[in-house]
C-alpha cells in the first residue's frame, strides 16, 4: 500500500498475509474492515501503549463484525443498538467504553475522509453508578460458593488492593522478604506491599508449578477479560451478589484500611492511587462512621441523669 505524506513523499507499507485482526485483508476499499485495517497501522494507534491498544481492539471487535459493510453506511441507530446490546450483557460501563473507542475510530476516519460525519459523536453515554464494593459478608460467602481459582482472586484482591490487570500479572518471583513487589500497569507506580499473615498462609497453600500466583482451573494465568467474564458468570449464577467484580475488591481493601484507622496517605501507599481524592471517595463511608462514633461517644449527656430529690 502506498501513501503520500504531507511533505509530498510517497511511503510504501507492506503487511503480512496473516494478521492478528479479525478483519479480512481482502476487504473492498471503503468497507469497515478496510478502514479498521488502516487504523490499526496508523501512527495514532501504534504510538499508544500496548495495553491501550489491546483495550481499543477489544471494543472494536463489534465493528469488525461488520467488516464487509461500507463504512459510510454505518448509522447512529446501528451504534445505539450495539451500545444497548453491550449494556444488557456486560453493563453500562462496557457500553460506554464501546462508545468512547468507536467515537475515536470514526473521528480518525473522518479526518482521513473515509466518512462524512462521525455517527458516534452525538450518542449520549449511559448513566452508571459507582461499582459496588465487596462486603465482609460477601467475601465470607464467596469462600463457600466460588471455585478455588476465583476464590484466590478474591483473597489476593482484598489483601493487596490492586487492579485487575496487576492481580493477573503477579508472579511468585514478585514475593520477596515479606513483600509483594508490584509495578502497576496503568500508572507505572512501583509498590512494595507487606504481606498480611493470613495472605502469607494462603500463598503457601497455593504455590504450584505456574510462575503466576493466580491461575485458572487449567493452571493457565488469568487474563483480565477472561477474569471479568468469570466474575460476571458467577454473579449470574448467584454465587456472588449481582454487580460485584474485581474492582470492588480494591474498594473493600481501601475500606478495611480506613476502618482500621489508616490515613489517606497510608491507604494510597497500598493501593497506589495517584490522587488522594479517589482514596477519599472509596473510604468516605468508613471515615464517616468512625468519626461519627467518636463524636457521639464524646457527647455531653450528664444533663440526662435523673436529679436526686432534696427531701
Amino acid at each position: 500500500m502506498r501513501k503520500r505524506l504531507a511533505d509530498g513523499t510517497v511511503k510504501e507499507y507492506h503487511y503480512p498475509k496473516k494478521r492478528n485482526v479479525t478483519t479480512n485483508p481482502d476487504t473492498s476499499l471503503g468497507t469497515v474492515g478496510h478502514v479498521l485495517t488502516l487504523y490499526y497501522i496508523s501512527p495514532e494507534f501504534t504510538r499508544i501503549r500496548p495495553v491501550t491498544r489491546s483495550n481499543r481492539r477489544l471494543y472494536l471487535r463489534e465493528m469488525e463484525k461488520m467488516a464487509e459493510k461500507p463504512i459510510r453506511d454505518i448509522t447512529r441507530k446501528m451504534l445505539i443498538e450495539i451500545r444497548d446490546s453491550i449494556a444488557y450483557g456486560r453493563g453500562p460501563g462496557a457500553a460506554n467504553g464501546f462508545l468512547a473507542i468507536t467515537k475515536t475510530f470514526f473521528g480518525w476516519a473522518l479526518d482521513r475522509e473515509w466518512v462524512d460525519i462521525n455517527p458516534a459523536m452525538a450518542i449520549p453515554l449511559l448513566p452508571r453508578g459507582s461499582l459496588p464494593a465487596w462486603t465482609k459478608e460477601a467475601v465470607q460467602n464467596a469462600e463457600k460458593t466460588l471455585d478455588p481459582a476465583l476464590w484466590r482472586v478474591v483473597v489476593l484482591g482484598v489483601f493487596t488492593g490492586q487492579r485487575r490487570s496487576d492481580l493477573c500479572r503477579m508472579q511468585w518471583s514478585d514475593v520477596k522478604n515479606g513483600f509483594i513487589y508490584v509495578r502497576q500497569q496503568k500508572t507505572g507506580t512501583e509498590l512494595r506491599i507487606p504481606i498480611h499473615p493470613i495472605l502469607a498462609s494462603k500463598l503457601e497453600e497455593w504455590r504450584g508449578d505456574s510462575p503466576y500466583i493466580l491461575t485458572t482451573h487449567t493452571d493457565a494465568p488469568w487474563k483480565p477479560v477472561v477474569l471479568t467474564t468469570a466474575m460476571c458468570r458467577a454473579a449470574k449464577q448467584g454465587k456472588i451478589p449481582k454487580g460485584f467484580n474485581v474492582h470492588g475488591l480494591r474498594k473493600l481493601a481501601a475500606t478495611l484500611l480506613a476502618e482500621a484507622g489508616c490515613t489517606t496517605h497510608e491507604i494510597a501507599s497500598i493501593t497506589g492511587h495517584k490522587t488522594l481524592a479517589m482514596v477519599q471517595h472509596y473510604t468516605l463511608s468508613a471515615d464517616q462512621e468512625r468519626l461519627a462514633k467518636g463524636a457521639v461517644s464524646r457527647m455531653e449527656t450528664s444533663f440526662w441523669k435523673p436529679q436526686e430529690n432534696d427531701g
